[in-house]
């Protein structure tokens, strides 16, 4: 199949002080790395326990440093929320941090309610995010920095800090037509999730898009497809894992959005276990389970990249350790086969 895998994580709250969720995700990330995932992926959230790395460059940085071979990087940097220069330099820092493993999501923040707590107007932030991108990317493959925009103005500003990578990788998670053309048209490699038409069309999108732009080389990108796993010994004990741990992970992503009365954009039904489960987008069962279903989607999509999400919600640390180790000595060599 070609198919590559790597961890993705929104790093949510747990009834736990933080500093043990980090050091058990930390410790959780070490196995995935002793499983050969390629890379993990961090959310950006901010004021939600959706999320509780809200820096996600902080977290990291200390990942990087309990690491050597797994790649490392956020999915996405919520660019209207960042000074571009200042993010270029954190970029540098990372990338040298983790000796070169070091991969940049970038995308505009999906919730108004999150970009407007740090005093982003929604409405522009695709605006600001498109002249953003423009300046990291710019920045980080010049030695001297000259912008003039709407938004950001640079003037010779020297990039004293390089990065380690020539060039340094980069991923867009938009599924809209203009953000796959985006992708497709930069180069970078993409995310997409949802049921399994949503993930089909939005992989001939960015393929359409590769090849209008002539941006597809010898490496074909990367195109991956989100998915919520359990995997238990059996199909029983898996659901019984994963269905209150969705409902807990769910509420956490719509806290913000309920206490205001506004509806959740694109979640749609996904807000039910069992037809989350029925679209595809969330998976529980044996390791036999869980690689057929997996390879199903992934013929039916085209993807080569599956992002899966091992952690979340309330799951015990223990439960987590087994649900990555079953997936990495089971499902994953089958999918590799």
């Amino acid at each position: 199949m070609g198919v590559q895998f790597g961890i993705f994580d929104h790093l949510d709250q747990r009834p736990e002080a933080p500093g043990k969720t980090f050091s058990d995700r930390i410790e959780f990330i070490k196995a995935a790395e002793a499983a050969e995932f390629r890379t993990y992926h961090l959310a950006e959230h901010h004021c939600t326990p959706l999320g509780m790395a809200p820096s996600p460059g902080i977290f990291l940085a200390a990942v990087a440093r309990e690491t050597s071979k797994i790649r490392l990087g956020p999915l996405v940097y919520l660019l209207p929320l960042y000074n571009p220069l200042r993010l270029i330099e954190e970029i540098c820092m990372l990338d040298h941090l983790s000796n070169g493993r070091f991969e940049v999501g970038v995308g505009r923040g999906i919730s108004p309610i999150e970009v407007g707590f740090l005093g982003v107007d929604h409405d522009e932030a695709p605006l600001i995010f498109h002249e953003a991108l423009e300046v990291i990317r710019k920045g980080l493959a010049s030695e001297r920095l000259t912008h003039h925009g709407k938004y950001f103005d640079y003037e010779d500003v020297p990039m004293a800090l390089r990065p380690l990578q020539d060039p340094v990788p980069f991923w867009s998670a938009s599924m809209s037509p203009e953000g796959l053309d985006t992708a497709g048209r930069l180069g970078m490699h993409c995310a997409s999730l949802g049921a399994v038409s949503m993930v089909r069309d939005a992989v001939d999108g960015y393929m359409a898009a590769c090849r209008e732009h002539g941006t597809i080389k010898e490496e074909p990108p990367l195109m991956g497809m989100h998915r919520i796993v359990v995997v238990a010994a059996t199909d029983a004990a898996a659901i019984d894992i994963a269905r209150p741990a969705y409902k807990q992970w769910f509420d956490k992503l719509a806290k913000l959005w309920r206490e205001r009365g506004i509806e959740i954009p694109i979640v749609g039904p996904i807000a039910e276990f069992d037809v989350a489960q029925k679209l595809g987008a969330v998976i529980a069962g044996s390791p036999e389970q869980v690689a057929d279903t997996l390879a199903s989607q992934v013929e039916a999509t085209g993807v080569n990249y599956l992002l899966t999400e091992l952690s979340f919600g309330d799951m015990s640390h223990a439960d987590e350790m087994t649900s990555l180790d079953l997936f990495a000595t089971k499902v994953k060599p089958a999918l590799e086969a």
